[in-house]
């Protein structure tokens, strides 16, 4: 859209951009987001928790934000801020990167004869329970600049969102809490909010934005619940101090272990006791107990098969379309759901990997 505006609509919004790194102020137009709720497959229509909601807001707003954006990850990587744990939306770093770095923490402790203990965290609508003034607080602990803080503190503040269904739409509201989902900065901003999360040295974190794992490992199965509970504790007062819900029911946890184990570790959050899973999702690839890959790469079958069956049409032998654009339909969208995290999974069994 933008491309096509002649070049005094181009050099009137350059204008607007250069005003508002000068005066340090973000329009109020631009934060009010129309959010337009989809409801999930198969769920029942009459309930609110059931949709799934898309933020909808201004393109000059986003394109804005890409320059903040630039600004704040310019402050963040010359003053080292962001903790090494924290994979998300990094340069250089993907959920790869992340998942080879939990898997090989597991694979380790195979080789030693150790069992690992993981639990997946599940934090409940992160980006929209934000505490504003607590994200404020920790950018000026983060040593800000001034004018980066400012304006960062006009994007955050008294920002609005009207509901649309339809042709109809609400009256525009405040915003109490949280960042907006589908905003550029957005995530960064998370990632700073999360970033004093408590560590121990018994225990290795894992962090892609929201997807928090917590891992342990020991021969001794005692050892490994009292270092897991001991951080999952800090965890729950740190939850607590920073507004930040925790999902319990929809938290896993998976106990890793080569052969047959008669014990496993009691591991408890909030005072309820985390029941353990033989899989978990983590990162969009399942693991499971012993690190088979079999029931990841069955779920990828079927995931390929089904996109292929609704592909069908356009890439068939018989299709009318140039096997040029067959290809890139193949490209685009099939062959990443085979390959997804490939440097993970990829040295199952031959038996597993046939199937693909």
């Amino acid at each position: 859209m933008l491309k096509n505006l002649p070049c005094t609509m181009i050099f009137e919004f350059t204008e607007i951009i250069n005003n508002i790194f000068k005066f340090n102020y973000f329009p109020k137009a631009w934060k009010t987001a129309v959010v337009v709720p989809i409801l999930k497959p198969g769920k029942d229509p009459t309930q609110p928790e059931n949709y799934r909601t898309i933020s909808l807001l201004s393109t000059l707003s986003k394109l804005t934000e890409n320059f903040i954006l630039v600004k704040l990850n310019e402050h963040l990587a010359e003053n080292k801020i962001l903790c090494p744990e924290q994979f998300g939306f990094r340069k250089s770093l993907t959920t790869t990167h992340q998942l080879l770095r939990v898997v090989e923490y597991i694979t380790s402790g195979f080789e030693k004869g150790e069992c690992t203990g993981a639990v997946f965290l599940d934090v409940q609508k992160a980006f929209d329970r934000v505490w504003i003034q607590g994200l404020i607080h920790k950018l000026i602990r983060y040593k800000t600049p001034p004018h980066l803080l400012q304006l960062l503190k006009s994007y955050l503040e008294e920002r609005k969102f009207a509901v649309k269904i339809g042709n109809s739409i609400s009256e525009a509201k405040i915003m109490r809490a949280g960042i907006p989902k589908v905003g550029k900065i957005s995530p960064v901003l998370y990632s700073l909010y999360v970033n004093d999360i408590p560590k121990t040295h018994k225990t290795l974190l894992g962090m892609y934005a929201d997807d928090t794992a917590i891992l342990a490992k020991n021969k001794n199965h005692k050892y490994t619940a009292a270092a897991l509970n001991q951080h999952l504790a800090k965890l729950d007062d740190w939850f607590l101090k920073w507004k930040i819900a925790l999902n319990v029911n929809k938290t896993e946890a998976v106990y890793f272990a080569k052969g047959r184990r008669k014990y496993k570790p009691i591991v408890k959050i909030k005072n309820q006791t985390i029941t353990w899973s033989q899989q978990a999702k983590y990162l969009g690839v399942i693991l499971d107990e012993k690190l088979t890959w079999k029931n990841h790469i069955t779920t990828i079958k079927t995931k390929f098969r089904a996109a292929s069956r609704k592909l069908f049409p356009l890439i068939a032998r018989d299709s009318e379309m140039n096997r040029k654009y067959k290809l890139l339909v193949y490209t685009a969208i099939l062959r990443p759901i085979i390959t997804y995290g490939y440097p993970i999974w990829g040295a199952a069994a031959n038996s597993n990997i046939r199937m693909l």
